[in-house]
Formats: C-alpha cells, sequence, structure tokens
C-alpha cells in the first residue's frame, strides 16, 4: 500500500475545498480528481466529506444528537 503523501494530500484538500465552497462539486468530479491525484475514489471521497463536515460543523453535529 502506497505512504500518503502529505503535499499530495494538501493540494487535494484545496482543490475540494474551493469545489465544495462553490457548490461545483458534480457527479464524476471526484473520480476524476482521484485520477489526476492518483489516489482512490474512496479515499477522495473521505476527503470530501471531512471538508463538508469542516464547512459546516452545526449542521453535521445536528444528526448525531449533540
Amino acid at each position: 500500500m502506497p505512504r500518503r503523501d502529505a503535499e499530495r494530500l494538501r493540494k487535494l484538500r484545496v482543490v475540494i475545498r474551493h469545489l465544495v465552497m462553490q457548490d461545483a462539486l458534480e457527479h464524476g468530479h471526484q473520480s476524476t480528481i482521484a485520477k489526476h491525484f492518483r489516489m482512490s475514489r474512496q479515499r477522495v471521497h473521505q476527503v470530501v466529506l471531512e471538508e463538508r463536515e469542516r464547512r459546516s460543523p452545526e449542521a453535521s453535529s445536528y444528526g448525531r444528537g449533540r
């Protein structure tokens, strides 16, 4: 299993954060981003969920009973 490159992950987060903030993350983008950054689509999806949670923490904690 390849180790995670911190710089590559940082750049991925910047791209995803930008797309999430602009509401521009559409169907098929995650797989395209994954190919570009040489990561799995599942890892990209995990980062997308993390960035969405950072963007609206009150919305993500709402369903968790906090």
